[in-house]
Formats: structure tokens, C-alpha cells, sequence
């Protein structure tokens, strides 16, 4: 996976430094490299060699509402070791760290994948790597039920789509399990949750607040946001690498069963694996722009969105979080 070489530097010291995503900065290992800050054109040191991202210093970057950092040019090579030790951590080294340390280097794992991918749709070589990380994924998540508390602990305070897209594919994955679909559609799933961190896409282009919901935006954003399914889907295509199932879940996640969705389809026409993604989707949403409990929110979901959302999914839903006591 890369992360950073493609994002475009606009100081006269750009040709020194190089951008890396501050989701990929997660867990206890130190660092060998030196992390910078942007301000007025020049670096600023903010975490020395030798410095882990943890704790309180990782809600310090989340509060500074940070997309990325930078490292000078000459730690790229210490930098994709931090990277490949973090994978090691999570994917093969089982149960040599603790579960929830585990688990936030997988959601910044899979968050600096969605930032990846949905900035570079059409490049083979982050779609390969978001496959291989999507698939790694779908194994330890059926082997370690407790990603889905710590994901939904990880709260999404600055309002970043990459973080939202990680919750939802957690959950539709969640929801996937407990209606057998990992069987049935064994074929899918990896599709599906590929789907999921990129079901948004187009919000990273449309200039739409994403902290601000639906019902409270302007009405040009309104227009940008009913479309946005679409827009994505669109851009995806433009690549020939993605599974259907993956672009069928960006342009349907917004349907609604009823037919009242932006393109109008109804529950028969309606593909089960973004009626999955919509169900976590709007899940996530009363997670994040109302900022009430996991209980709470699946109590108003299940009044507002009934007959609205694909009634196995929401059952789905609520068998994931009880089964893993969230609510």
C-alpha cells in the first residue's frame, strides 16, 4: 500500500519532505523517523524518533483535526517499516499484543486504505493492496468479535469520511455474519466490504460539510448529496479493477426498500449487499451526527427507518451488537 507519494506538496521544500496519512500513525510501536507539521510554508517537528501514537498523544493529532504529516525524504525507507511492522502486528502476529491495540492499528489501517483508493480510484496497484487488507480483513474480523466494540469506541470527532467508511464496513460485515451471508455469498463479502470504504467517495470531491446531516444542508448541497451515489459509482467505473458488487453497493447505498431513495428502486430491485451497507450506513450516521449511544441510536432507527431499510439487515444489526454486549 502507499500511502502519501501521490499527494501533491505546494512549499518550495516539497522536493525535501514527503506527505504521510496520520491514520496510517497508530499503536505502541516507535517510530524511527521524525513526523512534521505543515505551518506557513515550512516543517514543524511534532513527534520525535523514538515517539508511538497512543493514547493521548493520538487524541492530541485527532483534535488538531490533522489529514497528514510529513517525514523528511530520507526516512521513506524507516517509514514502510513502521508500516510493515503495524501489518505484522495485525494480521500475523496474533495475540502477541493486546486486541484493542490490534484493533486501532487495523482502523487506521483501513482508513489510510480508503483515503488511498478513493483518491486514486483508477491505480492498480492501491486497489490490489486495498483487496489483500479488505480480505485480511473479513478473516480476523470472524475470529475477533471484540473489532467491532473498539471500532464503535473509536469516536468520529472530526467528522472524517475515511473514519465514517471504516465504522460502516465494519458494521455491514457485523450485519453480514449474523444473516449467514459469509456462506450464501461467500463471493461477496470482500466486494461488499470494499463497497463500504468507498460508498462515500464522492464527498471527498463535492465540497459537501460532511459534519452538517442531510436535512440540514443547503439546498445545492442537498442536490449534490442525493446525487452523490451516483457520482461515485460514476467515478469507479472509470476504472476497470472493481468487482460489481463493489460498485453496486457505492450507487445504492442511499435506496431506500420503499422506492422513496434518489433513483427510485424499490427492495426487488435492490441488490442484498448494499441493503446491507445502506442498513450500516444509516446505523453510523445517528452514531455520528446525533452522538447518542449504540442503544439509543438502534431504537430510533428501528421507528424511523422501518420500511425504509431491509428489515434482515436491521435484525442482523441488533443480533451483532447484542451478541457482543453493546447494547
Amino acid at each position: 500500500m502507499r500511502h502519501g507519494p501521490s499527494m501533491r506538496l505546494t512549499d518550495s521544500m516539497s522536493d525535501e519532505f514527503l506527505p504521510i496519512r496520520v491514520s496510517t500513525l497508530r499503536g505502541d510501536a516507535r517510530i524511527k523517523f521524525n513526523a512534521y507539521v505543515q505551518v506557513a510554508g515550512k516543517h514543524i517537528l511534532i513527534c520525535r524518533e523514538g515517539d508511538s501514537f497512543e493514547g493521548e498523544r493520538l487524541e492530541r493529532l485527532r483534535g488538531k483535526k490533522l489529514a497528514r504529516m510529513y517525514i523528511q525524504k530520507s526516512d521513506e525507507a524507516a517509514y514502510q517499516a513502521y508500516i510493515a511492522e503495524n501489518i505484522s502486528r495485525v494480521f500475523e502476529n496474533l495475540g502477541q499484543k493486546p486486541v484493542e491495540v490490534r484493533t486501532q492499528i487495523l482502523h487506521g489501517l483501513l482508513q489510510a486504505t480508503a483515503e488511498d483508493l478513493m483518491e486514486s480510484p483508477t491505480d492498480m496497484s492501491l486497489f490490489v493492496s486495498a483487496k489483500k487488507h479488505a480480505e485480511k480483513f473479513v478473516k480476523l474480523f470472524a475470529v475477533e468479535p471484540a473489532i467491532l466494540n473498539i471500532f464503535l469506541n473509536l469516536k468520529n470527532t472530526d467528522f472524517s469520511v475515511s473514519h465514517h467508511e471504516v465504522t460502516v464496513a465494519a458494521l455491514a460485515l457485523a450485519i453480514s455474519f449474523e444473516m449467514g451471508l459469509a456462506e450464501t455469498h461467500a463471493l461477496k463479502i470482500v466486494p461488499m466490504v470494499l463497497g463500504a470504504l468507498l460508498h462515500d467517495i464522492e464527498h471527498t470531491y463535492n465540497n459537501i460539510n460532511f459534519s452538517v446531516p442531510a436535512n440540514k444542508l443547503t439546498k445545492a448541497e442537498q442536490h449534490l448529496h442525493r446525487e452523490h451515489a451516483m457520482a461515485g459509482y460514476e467515478r469507479l467505473n472509470q476504472a476497470s479493477h472493481f468487482d460489481p458488487t463493489t460498485l453496486i453497493v457505492v450507487s445504492e447505498h442511499e435506496e431506500n426498500i420503499d422506492g422513496s431513495g434518489p433513483r427510485g428502486k424499490n427492495e426487488r430491485h435492490l441488490d442484498l449487499m448494499s441493503m446491507v451497507v445502506s442498513a450500516a450506513n444509516s446505523f453510523d450516521h445517528y452514531l455520528l451526527y446525533e452522538d447518542i449511544a449504540p442503544k439509543e441510536a438502534l431504537k430510533k432507527m428501528l421507528i424511523d427507518k422501518m420500511g425504509l431499510v431491509h428489515l434482515e439487515a436491521m435484525r442482523g444489526l441488533q443480533e451483532a451488537l447484542k451478541k457482543r454486549g453493546i447494547i
